[in-house]
């Protein structure tokens, strides 16, 4: 028994020593971290709890700031070394539960390496790691700076850094005068200089920020047009129109900008007055009285609190519009009428005594009914169509049909019904006005023959007219 608890009490002994020593181990673990350079963190966030590992933070103004992380007992001190210009810097930092702050002189890449000390001296493994810190905080609001083109004026957009003043001032030239805004970019990062009437030309601007605290002074010049004003948009979209015997004004808003327009004209020697007030429709017209008679007018538009110059329009019949652009296509063809006949271009050549024809030579000919579609290769403010019958034939043609209009030959409008076709009658145009309406495609859909029992038809020539938007002054 005595010799089994000689054997046990040494047991203990050695049991002992090797936990001391596990202990000594992890102790110098949590010293000494075994990652090396690795254990360094560069960002440009500050950590929001303590890090797990030596962070460096690049902050605004020159500024590095290191944080630590939680560290033995046994450690009492760290040496940071960089490198200014010639000389090597140290710095010696004991107190962790908080960051160590360091100001560089200058805005470009350091090396910076940490070391930590027990109060025996020993030394851990070097962390070492190349970063940049943050600019000034006056001059990056300058290199973040956007410039952006807004109805009548220019937005300027400034990174929000921190909640320090930055004091701001933006100078330009106006009309012969110097205009300058002063506010601060931290409070106010988003200014937008109104006022700015000619899209055409580009606006030269200082900007100077200015960090008082740290008496630092930056300045830029940047240039600029201002984006088109908002009346001026919906000027450029103005179109003067009859519809039965009311002249009619319609334009387009596509930035649903408040639009006030005022339309001011004489009816029988009595002075009239239309207006629309704050409309935001995209698409918007105003009739007004005429009795059918083509009348001069004058018109206004205002956004913004801005007016634009008085134009000056006329209400009058619509004229043709080119057949350059156009194209046609058709529900079917006959190829025994001709070179110069049967096909749907025949329809489109500006030439009355060529003609388009649909099938009747194969064995299965199509019956009612068919149609014919216009390409005006172009969106056109269309009022009124024209069509004349075969020169030479005054049977089997159409005696009513629908037309249809539409932006992209996929939805489609009816603007006439049941509309009614002389094919028996002589060779003239009849034309048809219609509720001016913007198109691209114009589909004419022939629902009844003349005679009865035709089950083909043909059509010599068709027309369009229609509006173009009002020159401005």
């Amino acid at each position: 028994m005595k010799r089994n608890f000689k054997m046990s009490w040494a047991f203990n002994v050695i049991l002992g020593a090797f936990l001391l020593s596990m202990g000594s181990c992890k102790e110098e673990e949590l010293v000494f971290p075994q990652q090396g350079d690795q254990e360094a963190i560069v960002t440009e966030t500050r950590p929001t709890a303590k890090p797990t590992n030596l962070t460096f933070v690049s902050a605004f103004n020159q500024k590095l700031e290191i944080h630590w992380p939680a560290l033995s007992d046994r450690v009492v001190k760290a040496e940071i070394r960089y490198t200014e210009g010639a000389e090597e810097k140290m710095v010696t930092v004991s107190k962790f539960d908080e960051p160590t702050i360091i100001i560089f002189k200058d805005y470009k890449v350091y090396t910076v390496t940490v070391q930590y000390f027990t109060s025996d001296g020993t030394a851990s493994k070097l962390s070492k790691v190349s970063l940049k810190p943050g600019p000034y905080e006056a001059a990056y609001k300058l290199t973040g700076l956007t410039l952006e083109p807004v109805p009548g004026g220019i937005k300027f957009v400034f990174p929000k850094t921190s909640d320090r003043a930055i004091t701001t001032k933006i100078s330009y030239e106006l009309d012969g005068k110097e205009i300058v805004r002063t506010f601060d970019s931290n409070k106010e990062s988003e200014v937008v200089i109104s006022n700015l009437t000619d899209e055409s030309k580009e606006v030269a601007f200082k900007i100077l920020t200015m960090d008082e605290e740290l008496k630092v002074a930056v300045v830029d010049e940047r240039k600029q047009a201002p984006g088109v004003l908002a009346y001026k948009g919906i000027l450029k979209t103005v179109v003067a129109f009859m519809d039965g015997n009311n002249g009619g004004l319609a334009w387009t808003n596509s930035a649903k900008d408040p639009a006030t327009i005022i339309v001011n004209y004489q009816l029988n020697g009595a002075a009239k007055t239309v207006r629309i007030d704050n409309s935001t429709d995209v698409e918007k017209r105003v009739l007004f009285d005429l009795q059918g008679k083509p009348t001069a007018f004058t018109f206004t538009v205002e956004t913004d609190g801005l007016t634009s110059p008085v134009q000056n329009a006329e209400v009058k019949a619509p004229t043709l519009l080119s057949r350059s652009t156009w194209s046609a296509e058709v529900s079917s063809t006959e190829s025994q009428e001709g070179a110069a006949n049967g096909k749907a271009s025949s329809l489109i050549d500006g030439d009355i005594g060529t003609y388009w024809h649909s099938t009747w030579s194969s064995s299965n000919n199509p019956v009612y009914p068919h149609w014919f579609i216009v390409d005006l290769g172009n969106v056109e403010n269309f009022a009124q169509f024209g069509m004349i019958r075969r020169h030479n034939n005054n049977t089997g043609g159409f005696k009513t049909f629908n037309i249809e209009t539409s932006l992209d030959k996929a939805s489609w409008t009816m603007v006439g019904k049941d509309l009614f076709f002389d094919s028996a009658g002589p060779a003239v145009w009849h034309d048809y006005n219609v509720s001016m309406v913007k198109a691209r495609y114009i589909r004419i859909t022939m629902t009844e023959p003349m005679g009865a029992g035709a089950t083909s038809t043909h059509l010599a020539e068709f027309r369009a007219a229609g509006y173009a938007p009002i020159v401005l002054k």
